[in-house]
């Protein structure tokens, strides 16, 4: 049985996937320092670019994640069942990765903490300023399938947060602010049973000083010196603001002539990683101008309560706030987004005006005829 249980619980867009690529790669390092990094041996199939323990985690919640269908989750429950294993007959500490775990409610965070049984467990979270995190999270709500504008989002968002912190903590779908209000977060688990709740604060770059931070925060300071790893692949490479609209209109215009989700699938990442090699990609996503001072607010609200959680913040708890005048005020132009548009139709264009192998060797031939 392992004597310390660390649980990295996110949060999403904080730093989760750059630190669980260098958990990965740094296992033998970790062991090493008497911390097991446990990566599933399937952890490539599907579409994950690093190994983490969400899946697995899928196995035993299930339908606690509302994007989680009951026939996902017992797809997943072989993953649970080695994972759970695995926690159970480590010795020393064991570390888990998920951020999905950070949405779950009491009553699910309680149950994997009883199912791993684990006496000793202590929580980390990962967390960045709300003027960041909402940005990338809207983008990601487009590249998975959506076109809600960005004011959209934040209405559906200021819904659930308007109806206090028991909407919040009950509610399958007020799940974002189950995450992103952070006193609540540490409550949770607290109340859970971690021993310790630590928050270390992102401070978006360098990346070398965000995992000082983590490795302080896991008992590993002595590692904070480990070279960062690149991510690979452009799963989680951001767009720009232009960019996010045209995703979103062609979000909007596959749903319109009803193409399957596969299809849909294939078409986004072909624009996505198009986009990639442009030059001049315009401004990145921000806030809404009339909707700053509300995420400011929100966003103040939550620093102010978390020193009394008794959590320990590892970072600089300024690098949670959100300054708007930052933000600027520009909204893409018709032209930058007319070029993001460009650039997408020419992804699926220069296939097709490249000549097929057939007819340049037909061209060959008739080079040769008299």
């Amino acid at each position: 049985m392992a004597s310390k249980l660390i649980l990295h619980i996110g949060l999403q867009k904080s730093g989760t996937t750059f630190l669980q690529h260098m958990l990965q790669s740094n296992a033998g390092t970790l062991a090493d320092a008497g911390v097991r990094y446990p990566i599933p041996p399937d952890w490539e199939r599907g579409r994950r670019t690093v190994a983490n323990h969400e899946w697995s985690s899928y196995g035993l919640l299930g339908t606690e994640y509302p994007w989680v269908s009951e026939g996902r989750a017992a797809r997943e429950a072989p993953g649970w069942e080695a994972l759970r294993d695995d926690v159970r007959e480590s010795p020393g500490t064991v570390l888990l990765s998920a951020e999905a775990l950070s949405v779950v409610r009491a009553p699910a965070a309680g149950r994997l903490l009883d199912a791993l049984g684990t006496g000793d467990v202590e929580v980390v979270v990962t967390a960045r300023s709300l003027g960041r995190a909402l940005p990338s999270l809207w983008q990601q709500h487009i590249r998975n399938g959506r076109s809600t504008t960005f004011g959209g989002y934040l209405t559906g968002l200021a819904a659930h947060r308007d109806k206090g912190p028991d909407h919040v903590e009950n509610e399958l779908d007020a799940h974002i602010w189950r995450a992103f209000a952070l006193s609540g977060l540490v409550r949770r688990w607290a109340a859970a049973g971690a021993s310790r709740v630590s928050v270390v604060t992102s401070p978006g770059r360098p990346p070398e000083l965000l995992w000082r931070r983590f490795a302080q925060a896991i008992g590993l300071p002595d590692l904070a010196h480990l070279p960062p790893v690149r991510e690979e692949g452009l799963a989680h490479t951001g767009l720009t603001a232009p960019e996010t609209l045209v995703v979103a209109g062609l979000n909007d215009a596959m749903r319109e002539r009803s193409w399957s989700g596969g299809a849909a699938d294939r078409v986004r990442q072909l624009v996505i990683e198009r986009f990639q090699t442009r030059d001049r990609r315009g401004g990145r996503v921000v806030v809404p101008p009339e909707w700053r001072e509300r995420v400011a607010a929100w966003a103040a609200a939550d620093v102010a309560a978390l020193p009394g959680t008794g959590a320990a913040v590892i970072g600089d708890i300024d690098d949670l706030a959100y300054a708007p005048e930052r933000d600027g005020s520009r909204a893409p132009t018709p032209e930058e987004t007319a070029a993001a548009g460009a650039e997408a139709a020419l992804a699926f264009a220069e296939p097709h005006l490249q000549p097929s192998p057939i007819r340049r060797g037909a061209r060959k031939i008739r080079r040769r005829l008299p």
